[in-house]
């Protein structure tokens, strides 16, 4: 830790006999080597990694080592600060013998303070701090600043000890740095006396220790605070013109990231790809001038701020049999997908472990891990199942089956494992715990002919897992059971199974996604058995395996075959069924557009820099997108006989609200922060980060998507490459397609030559300026033209509508270039329906109607959330709100009427007859804040075909006379 003086005594004395006598009685083959092999130098840990004492290490929970047992006035020493304990050694210098010149680097030593208690010393010991030098008296308490070159030298004859105490400091030794002395070269030593802690004088000698030493991720303020180490070294010498820009640049990104992932598992891999390029970029840079204390500074950002940033591995505890598991292959999907042949193939991989077949009993067979155990709820394990015991009881059974191809056991070390049990579909969060660098393999087999599969199994009696379920009066239980299952015992058996399938599915996806990519791949079944050596090749090289086999011919049937394998087999039971397959259609979807095709790597670019309003960066991973909703929203939607597309840049999609009988149904659509959306009844524009993308209603296409009924495919047609203009609201003239330019704030349109075409600003803005004066939003079209803009501040300076946004936000007249209304708190999403003017008032989540004639505007409904997106029909209003980032509340009206976890996102249905909501749906999973809602009229059942999909390309659009020439030419 840095300080402002090299040395600091604490206005605290110890005595320092006593402390000696308690470490005389301490074996001299307790003492070890210092951890950096420094000659003459050996310490004694008293606190240590999990109270490990041969463990120095200092990333995770520090706890007690035997040493402190009993040694009851060391265990004083500690108490009497008043804070939670680090990393805490007996130091030991022999006679003529020092510490070594060096500078304390690791980030844990930046955030805390080094305290050092000498116990045995002669006169002639001296501490160095740079240019400063003195003696520490047995007894006192000293902190120094560890930054800067610092040592210990003992001329003397006699071996020197030092209690030395790392901790992160606490209001009580505030108090005794306060009231103590600072020292530093050339100062004099002025005389302090501390008060005494006598032997027994603490009756409660309890103390804390550090239960974690750094955060899995790091925030970005965090990072900020340790670049500033750097940055204030690099200002003495000039070259913070070189490194100065790398380090903003990460932190920029870094900043991006932790938007829109925070510290949760699916943004690892984003931010572990970020470190690793800015190291690389930091290798590129010229040689800088050292330090002040001698430093490489661009090693030191590397040592400080680069590698502590991600420590994903302190989530996870040490253990025993557990890691002897080196990269363990989960094999998950659906039952009956095909995971017997795809376990048998590959256990011929050579290496790979596996117990022969499934492991039903292995793992139930542990009472915790037995859904009986859990009043049967269900086959579900979460993360929090895998504590150290029941994860070493698993480990140690598997251990003592797992065999080769060749039948032998594994030797003694790190072996890979293979393991296909259907049940662990719905235990991935509590595996990837217990194993925490485990790989799964999702696999993929059309719903229809895994359904049909699941039915034959529930026929044949074979696959019955729990022949005596508790409450289920149907026939004996067969396959795995997912939550919910209790719900089931009234419907069919092509429901049953159709609602088994669509459970598992769902939770596969969603705990998939929550994994870093690197982590989980797919494999297709009609792959796996149209080219099983290529597909085994290509699933060997993502798993480090090595793949010596030759596959020639069909792949032979699985032992959990029932009948002969066949393409078209499930159509005997087609009509059986077709009407459960409605059931499954949203999932099926969902994994369809995700897995039936090759997969691919979902790298993302990392922004180099943005402002702080820009959306966060779209980070294309799967999400768990998750919902619920009043029985009569799609009732709604069925009775307008519509659909709703909404925005949702947070989470870089566009979802698509469709009702399907009793269900509501939602369609994903990846986009780099989709914003504005306009929609002209077969044309649907979307404004993504850089771009507007062209979509036009194609209904050949339409007609070619699975399952059967959809009334509307939108393909992309064009697409106009703005730049990042912050494009907020979009909609369609009679014949342009009109642009909320926010960073510009200006109202534009496009043409083919240029980014954009300015042709309104607000008056008060002076000239076109790439700095956000005003925050230009909302667009409300009349007759086919412009007619009024929202903007949550009046000025004329780069930013300048922060400074009043919760009051300060205006409705402006585009014709008369007049304010209509204004003291709006963040106004969005203006709309003119049956002749009035209505608006959200964000930062208050209302929605009001306008009086344009006066400017007074009347509150209709308050609303459960940060409103914003807004469309009509009838008498019924469709409100998107957000939960949005918690310091977008910090000073807005809304912050104050709704704690955080009374906030919704979803989409409201107010009645503007009397601002009742008539209708909801809520969003539970990764989708926090939505931005625009076009609601489709007539349109029940629409697609949104994402660029690159199987669809896309292989659809070619021809006017009607090509048409004519592709026939003549097929004739």
């Amino acid at each position: 830790m840095r300080l402002s003086a090299e040395f600091v005594q604490l206005n605290i004395r110890f005595d320092a006999d006593a402390l000696a006598a308690e470490i005389a009685a301490i074996p001299e083959a307790a003492w070890r080597p210092h951890p950096e092999g420094h000659a003459g130098n050996s310490a004694l840990p008293l606190v240590a990694l999990n109270g490990d004492p041969l463990n120095d290490g200092v990333r995770g929970t520090m706890a007690p080592t035997s040493h402190l047992t009993d040694r009851p006035y060391l265990r004083q020493v500690l108490a009497a600060l008043g804070a939670p304990i680090g990393r805490t050694r007996l130091m030991r210098i022999d006679g003529d013998a020092d510490a070594t010149l060096h500078v304390d680097l690791n980030v844990y030593w930046q955030t805390r303070m080094r305290i050092h208690i000498p116990i045995v010393t002669t006169p002639d010991v001296l501490f160095v701090v740079g240019d400063a030098k003195l003696h520490m008296t047995p007894g006192e308490a000293w902190i120094f600043d560890t930054w800067r070159l610092h040592n210990v030298i003992n001329p003397a004859p006699t071996r020197r000890i030092h209690l030395v105490i790392d901790t992160e400091g606490s209001g009580t030794i505030d108090r005794l740095i306060s009231a103590g002395r600072s020292y530093g070269a050339p100062d004099w030593l002025a005389p302090l006396d501390a008060p005494l802690v006598q032997p027994g004088q603490l009756r409660n000698a309890a103390f804390e220790t550090e239960a974690q030493t750094l955060p899995v991720v790091a925030d970005p303020r965090r990072l900020t605070t340790l670049s500033g180490i750097i940055r204030d070294g690099l200002s003495a010498h000039g070259d913070e013109r070189i490194l100065t820009p790398e380090i903003d640049r990460f932190l920029a990104a870094w900043a991006l990231l932790w938007e829109g992932w925070g510290a949760r598992p699916g943004g690892w891999r984003h931010y572990a790809d970020l470190i690793h390029n800015t190291s690389d970029r930091l290798e590129s840079l010229p040689k800088l001038a050292p330090l002040s204390n001698g430093l490489n500074p661009a090693n030191a950002f590397r040592q400080i701020v680069l590698q502590p940033a991600l420590n994903t591995d302190l989530m996870v505890s040490t253990r025993d049999e557990a890691e002897r598991f080196d990269r363990p292959v989960f094999i998950v999907s659906s039952p009956r997908s095909g995971s017997s042949l795809l376990f048998e193939t590959l256990a011929r991989a050579k290496g790979l472990m596996t117990i022969g077949g499934e492991s039903h009993a292995v793992i139930e067979g542990i009472d915790a891990l037995h859904p009986g155990s859990r009043d049967w709820l269900s086959n579900r394990l979460n993360a929090d199942d895998a504590d150290p015991s029941t994860v070493e009881a698993l480990a140690k059974r598997w251990v003592a089956e797992a065999r080769d191809r060749d039948g032998k056991p594994p030797v003694r070390g790190r072996f890979r494992f293979l393991e296909k049990t259907p049940k662990n579909s719905l235990r991935i969060p509590f595996l990837k715990a217990a194993f925490p660098d485990a790989r799964f393999v999702y696999l993929f087999r059309d719903e229809r002919a895994t359904l049909a599969s699941m039915m034959e199994a529930w026929r044949s009696g074979r696959f019955v897992t729990y022949p005596q379920l508790p409450h289920w009066p149907g026939r004996p239980w067969s396959l795995l059971l997912p939550e919910g299952w209790r719900e089931w015992s009234q419907l069919t058996l092509p429901d049953l199974v159709a609602e088994q399938w669509r459970a598992t599915t769902q939770t596969v996806l969603d705990d998939l996604a929550e994994l870093p990519a690197e982590d989980w791949c797919v494999v297709s079944y009609d792959r796996l058995v149209e080219a099983p050596e290529a597909e085994m090749e290509r699933l060997c090289g993502f798993l480090d395996l090595d793949w010596d086999q030759t596959l020639k011919g069909p792949l032979p049937a699985s032992s959990m075959t029932l009948t002969p394998p066949s393409p078209d087999k499930w159509k005997s039971q087609a009509e059986e069924l077709r009407p459960a397959l409605v059931r499954v259609q949203d999932v099926a979807e969902r994994a369809r557009g995700l897995f039936a095709r090759e997969p691919r790597q979902r790298d993302v670019p990392l922004a180099e820099a943005a402002s702080n309003d820009a959306p966060p960066p779209a980070l294309l991973k799967i999400e768990p997108f998750a919902s619920s909703h009043t029985s009569n929203f799609p009732e709604l939607l069925g009775a307008i006989g519509g659909s709703l597309a909404v925005s949702t840049y947070q989470s870089g999609r566009v979802v698509l609200l469709r009702a399907q009988g009793e269900r509501l149904n939602t369609h994903f659509s990846a986009f780099a922060s989709p914003m504005g959306m306009a929609f002209d009844g077969s044309r649907l524009a979307i404004a993504s980060l850089s771009e507007i993308w062209d979509y036009r209603n194609t209904p050949a296409a339409a007609a070619r998507l699975h399952p059967p009924g959809h009334d509307a495919c939108f393909l992309p047609r064009n697409m106009h490459v703005t730049g990042d203009i912050r494009v907020h609201e979009i909609a369609f003239g009679r014949d342009d397609l009109w642009v909320v330019n926010t960073r510009f704030s200006t109202l534009c349109t496009l043409n083919a030559e240029h980014s954009f075409v300015p042709r309104w600003r607000p008056s008060f803005v002076s000239t076109l300026a790439a700095e956000d004066r005003c925050h230009l939003n909302g667009l409300a079209m009349a007759d086919g033209a412009p007619r009024y803009a929202t903007a949550l501040g009046v000025s004329d300076v780069a930013e300048g509508w922060r400074a009043n946004k919760s009051a300060g936000g205006v409705i402006i007249d585009i014709n008369t270039d007049q304010i209509v209304v204004a003291g709006l708190s963040m106004p969005h999403s203006p709309r003119i329906h049956r002749g009035s003017l209505w608006v959200l008032e964000s930062a208050k989540g209302e929605l009001c109607r306008i009086d344009v004639a006066n400017g007074a505007r009347e509150t209709v409904a308050a609303l459960p959330g940060f409103a914003r997106g807004l469309a009509f029909h009838g008498p019924y209003a469709f409100v998107g709100l957000s939960q949005v980032r918690e310091d977008v509340f910090a000073d807005i009206p809304l912050g104050q009427r709704l704690a955080a976890e009374d906030r919704a996102c979803g989409v409201w249905v107010v009645d503007v007859r009397d601002g009742a909501t008539f209708a909801w749906m809520r969003f539970e999973g990764e989708v926090q804040e939505i931005f625009d809602i076009q609601l489709l009229a007539n349109l029940r059942l629409p697609d949104i075909q994402e660029p690159g999909s199987d669809l896309v390309a292989n659809s070619i659009i021809l006017s009607d006379e090509a048409m004519k020439q592709v026939e003549t030419a097929t004739a």
